[in-house]
C-alpha cells in the first residue's frame, strides 16, 4: 500500500505528484504562519496575485523537474540545473547591476569548465560504449 504509514512515520510507495504535494502543503503550513507573524498584517489586495503567481510558477517548475528527470540521467538534470543557476546570477548582475567580484568571476569560470568538462566526458563515454557494443556485434556474426 501506498501512503503515509502513521505508526512509524514512514512514506512509502508515494509517487513524484504525491511526494510535490505533500512537501509543498508542509511548506506552505509552516511559511504562511511565520509570513504573518514577521509582517505582523494580511496580505493586501496587491500582494496575493503577486503570491499565487509565485506559487504557480514553482509548481510549474517542480513538475518540469519531474518530467526532465524522467528524461534524463540525474547527473545531466543537476549539471543543467547547475548552468539555470548560473544563468539566473548573470542575469541577476546584467538586470540588476549587482557588484561582480574576482569569486564571482572564478565561480562563474568554475561553471563554465564543468559543463565543458561534462559534455567532453560524455561523448567519451558514449564513444567508448558504442565501440563496445560494434565490437561485442562483431564477435557475435562472425561465430
Amino acid at each position: 500500500s501506498s501512503g503515509i504509514n502513521a505508526e512509524y512515520g514512514e512514506i512509502t510507495g508515494v509517487s513524484a505528484n504525491e511526494l510535490q504535494f505533500y512537501t509543498s502543503l508542509s511548506a506552505t503550513c509552516l511559511q504562511v504562519p511565520l509570513w504573518l507573524l514577521s509582517r505582523m498584517a494580511l496580505p493586501g489586495l496587491s500582494e496575493v496575485p503577486l503570491l499565487l503567481l509565485n506559487g504557480l510558477c514553482f509548481h510549474l517548475q517542480s513538475v518540469i523537474a519531474y518530467c526532465l528527470m524522467n528524461l534524463i540521467s540525474p547527473v545531466t538534470h543537476s549539471v543543467a540545473n547547475t548552468v539555470k543557476r548560473g544563468l539566473l546570477i548573470w542575469l541577476s548582475v546584467m538586470v540588476f547591476g549587482n557588484p561582480v567580484s574576482l569569486y564571482n568571476w572564478l565561480g562563474a569560470g568554475l561553471v563554465i569548465a564543468g559543463v565543458f568538462l561534462y559534455n567532453e566526458a560524455k561523448k567519451l563515454t558514449d564513444l567508448r560504449r558504442r565501440a563496445s557494443f560494434r565490437h561485442t556485434a562483431s564477435k557475435a556474426i562472425l561465430m
